[in-house]
C-alpha cells in the first residue's frame, strides 16, 4: 500500500484550490507552480480530478479551476488518482485464505477508512 506521487501533488493541488477566496479560480499555471511540478504533469491530473467530479474547469482567457464541492475527502482524491488502496495486489482478486491475510486485510481496511475520515474543507 503506497500512494503514488501524483496523489502527493493531487492532495496539494485539492488543498491549493481549497484556500482559495470565495469565487476566485486558479490557472493551471499558478497551479502547477504553487504544487510544484511541471504544467504537463498539473494538467493531467488536473484532467483526473475533473473527470471524477472533484474540481470544476472553465475555458477561456478568464478560465481556470476550483474544487466542485465545499469539502472534498482525502481517499476521494486518492482513488481518483490511483484507483483503489491494497496492501497486497492479491486482496483485488481474491479472499484472505488464512489469518495473517485476515489480518492484513482489516488493516488494509482500517487504513483506507480514516483516510476517507480526513476532509479537506474549501476556507471561504
Amino acid at each position: 500500500m503506497k500512494l503514488i506521487q501524483e496523489c502527493i501533488y493531487g492532495i496539494r493541488l485539492v488543498k491549493y484550490l481549497a484556500n482559495l477566496k470565495k469565487g476566485e479560480i486558479a490557472n493551471a499555471g499558478d497551479i502547477s507552480k504553487e504544487v510544484g511540478v511541471t504544467i504537463k504533469f498539473t494538467l493531467k491530473i488536473l484532467r483526473k480530478l475533473k473527470i471524477k467530479g472533484i474540481i470544476e474547469s472553465y475555458r477561456g482567457v478568464t478560465g481556470g479551476y476550483e474544487l466542485k464541492k465545499e469539502e472534498v475527502g482525502i481517499y476521494e482524491v486518492i482513488k481518483a488518482l490511483q484507483g483503489d488502496l491494497y496492501i497486497t495486489n492479491d486482496f483485488k482478486e481474491k479472499a484472505p485464505e488464512n489469518e495473517i491475510e485476515q489480518e492484513l486485510k482489516k488493516i488494509q481496511e482500517d487504513v483506507i477508512a480514516r483516510l476517507k475520515n480526513i476532509k479537506i474543507k474549501k476556507k471561504h
